[in-house]
């Protein structure tokens, strides 16, 4: 890549991270005692850049690994790299996850009359793996929290809510990505769901549900068969406020 092209990628993720710290400034706050600092002067930035592009070389990866800005974007999420004076006055890049919506996902705890917990079977690509889940997805435009767990619910499990109560927030990975997201849990009217999952969920990984009796939902936390994120931080908080029984009787 030549000369020009380079300077056209690097204007080109400034410009969109300078259009991110206008729609998102909590973004890129430097609270007092901050370890890594946001450097948002162009000479700092440049430096900054010229240290990780320059490291990035000697290790042997191409020198857009120092790009400052917005060095990726889709629908769902942003790629940022920052330039930071780490602790020790050291300036270099720190890359960060910054989800398109503003709100965050939501995931969904689904408790049926009876009190069994819907669990989902689903194959998840990251890591090419089934998992048992909740369920979860991001939030659309303008759509809060308690209306993104409403329409997984509708979307995943084909069922209607009957009242939803926000456990609280979650961060899944603060090394790596910004914000949070919010977990619910959902008493259901009305019927289990259908025995098999909806086109729509099939396309997503989703093979099938499982209803269980919080005594083997607590067991299969115990013997470690659940390993998602959100899940585990939905059943950690739903226990913890005594709105899932810790036995049968």
């Amino acid at each position: 890549m030549g000369a020009h092209e380079r300077a056209v990628r690097r204007r080109t993720a400034l410009a969109d991270y300078e259009a991110l710290r206008e729609r998102r400034p909590e973004l890129f706050l430097n609270p007092p005692g901050a370890a890594f600092t946001i450097l948002l002067d162009p000479a700092e930035q440049e430096r900054a850049s010229g240290e990780a592009s320059r490291a990035a070389v000697a290790a042997g990866l191409p020198e857009s690994a120092g790009d400052i800005g917005v060095v990726y974007r889709d629908a769902y999420f942003c790629l940022v790299r920052d330039a930071v004076r780490f602790a020790d006055d050291r300036l270099g890049t720190y890359i960060r996850i910054v989800p398109a919506a503003a709100s965050g996902g939501a995931a969904v705890l689904p408790v049926l009359a009876d009190g069994h917990v819907v669990l989902l079977r689903h194959f998840r690509h990251a890591d090419r793996a089934w998992h048992w889940e909740i369920p979860r997805g991001f939030g659309d435009p303008g759509e809060d929290g308690s209306g993104t767990a409403t329409r997984e619910l509708q979307e995943e499990l084909g069922v209607h809510v009957g009242s939803l109560t926000y456990l609280g927030p979650v961060s899944p990975d603060t090394g790596l990505r910004a914000g949070t997201d919010h977990l619910y849990l959902a008493h259901l009217d009305g019927a289990r769901p259908a025995d098999a999952p909806a086109a729509g969920a099939r396309a997503e990984g989703i093979d099938g549900y499982e209803a269980v009796s919080q005594e083997e939902f607590r067991s299969m936390v115990a013997g470690r068969l659940i390993s998602d994120a959100y899940t585990l931080s939905a059943y950690a908080l739903a226990t913890a406020r005594g709105l899932l029984k810790t036995d049968e009787s």
